[in-house]
């Protein structure tokens, strides 16, 4: 029963990542169409840190790695479960997973957090 529960979250957790993606490229990649600057702007780096800035594109980025990540992850796992394993290295799978996950994600955020508060000035 727990094991179709996670099954069901990594399939649920497609379309999360789909609704993600393609907000964060409507936002970053065709900024003229929502801002008032032409193609060129646009394009130019200082333009596209701006718009990385909000706190819109920061909940997004969050969200789309957790949700990447644990899709990525679960199904890194079931590959490798399918193995034939011992069930001590079968274990050893999930909790390195786990740790693995936790760890990228918190570097995840690390990261981002410090890149929009530095940006912010705070």
């Amino acid at each position: 029963m727990r094991e179709s529960r996670w099954w069901s979250l990594h399939l649920l957790v497609v379309p999360l990542i789909l609704i993600l993606l393609g907000a964060h490229f409507a936002i970053m990649h065709y900024a003229p169409i929502f801002y008032a600057m032409s193609v060129e702007e646009a394009r130019e780096f200082a333009a596209m840190i701006e718009r990385g800035k909000s706190v819109g594109q920061f909940v997004i980025y969050i969200l789309l790695l957790g949700a990447g990540l644990y899709h990525g992850l679960y199904g890194t796992r079931g590959i490798l479960r399918e193995l034939p394993l011992p069930a001590t290295l079968a274990k050893l799978v999930d909790v390195g997973m786990i740790i693995f996950g936790v760890a990228i994600f918190a570097l995840g955020v690390y990261v981002t957090w410090w890149t929009f508060s530095f940006e912010q000035g705070g």
